[in-house]
């Protein structure tokens, strides 16, 4: 009997254990007095598992998102737990709070604490992506929290200003080329310099095909063997990228999987090589990127039409350069650097 009462009580603590370590988890939490709901979901056969943040942007929820990113099709084959948090529902419900002090950042912190207990979570890879709002949350992350968050992953979000960061910390940006309400060159520009990172990209390329609608700029190694990436998808405007070629939650899980906060980097490091004196210039997906410029050069890059007449002047520190929503045609770039001779480049709007 007593054999039999043991052999019960071990099956009832394995399915205990197995009901509780898998599937989608609902919880809310009341921190400070504010109560949140959190949604996460655990994947089978985990074992010190990373864990991703998916935050909603204003006026939505954890749970729409994690409808829209599909990210637990990624954690099942990936092995994180992908969490995903609500704004409260106190005062104006789906809006994150204001970040002038610490926001919501509590909440998310007592949501990794309480995964810590119940999965031994591994607090070396903790991510975060948002959209919107929550991609202004993400960069908030990268700001004040870059010793708790590995990397950062912000779509259509606007750079926290007046950012001082603790540790280089590698980001992933994603904008559409027809992106109306943030400023994704700005936003660039913010964490290059935030990196310390080299203002020639390492590659500029269509992604992941010729004939894609993505094109991804990538710059580094910057400081401590961080990366910054962004992707700029042609005829998208502000929504979380759905019909691009690519699966944004796959992208976004294989740039978080090569950063920790132990190791920094598994990214093979090699070094730029550029010649001074070499530039060129690419137009892809309404951003206009000159490259081979190093940072102590001055100058300005001009833009004209075929008839000479001046469409923009920027200085040529900028790198990056927003040119969407002109017509089709040639148009002419003049390179203008100090104690150089003027370079001139024809590029073509279809």
């Amino acid at each position: 009997m007593n054999r039999a009462i043991s052999t019960i009580v071990t099956i009832l603590v394995f399915l205990t254990v197995s009901v509780f370590a898998q599937g989608k988890v609902t919880k809310n939490f009341t921190v400070g007095g504010t109560t949140h709901n959190c949604n996460w979901y655990v994947p089978t056969g985990i074992n010190k598992p990373p864990v991703v943040f998916f935050i909603h942007g204003a006026n939505g929820s954890g749970n729409e998102f994690e409808n829209t990113t599909k990210g637990n099709a990624v954690a099942d084959k990936e092995k994180f737990i992908a969490v995903y948090p609500s704004a409260s529902s106190n005062g104006a419900a789906g809006i994150w709070a204001d970040m002038r002090g610490t926001g919501d950042f509590p909440f998310f912190l007592a949501v990794l604490d309480t995964l810590d207990k119940r999965y031994s979570i591994d607090r070396n890879r903790v991510y975060m992506t948002g959209f919107s709002q929550g991609g202004f949350i993400s960069f908030v992350a990268g700001c004040k929290y870059s010793d708790i968050f590995a990397a950062i992953a912000p779509v259509s979000g606007h750079a926290a200003t007046g950012c001082t960061i603790k540790r280089p910390i590698s980001v992933f940006l994603t904008f559409g080329a027809q992106e109306d309400k943030v400023s994704f060159v700005n936003d660039l520009n913010i964490w290059l310099k935030l990196d310390s990172c080299p203002s020639t990209p390492a590659s500029t390329s269509r992604y992941p095909q010729s004939n894609s609608k993505v094109t991804r700029i990538t710059y580094g190694p910057c400081a401590q063997g961080t990366y910054v990436v962004m992707d700029s998808i042609s005829s998208q405007g502000h929504m979380w990228p759905s019909n691009s070629n690519i699966n944004q939650a796959e992208e976004t899980w294989k740039f978080f999987k090569q950063f920790s906060l132990d190791k920094g980097t598994n990214v093979r490091q090699t070094a730029l090589l550029t010649e001074r004196n070499t530039v060129s210039v690419t137009l892809a997906s309404g951003v206009l990127s000159v490259q081979g410029i190093d940072n102590d050069q001055c100058g300005i890059v001009e833009i004209l039409d075929i008839q000479g007449r001046l469409v923009s002047s920027v200085p040529i520190n900028d790198g990056l350069i927003p040119f969407k929503n002109k017509p089709s045609g040639t148009y002419l770039v003049n390179v203008k650097r100090d104690k150089y001779q003027p370079v001139q480049f024809s590029v073509v709007v279809p």
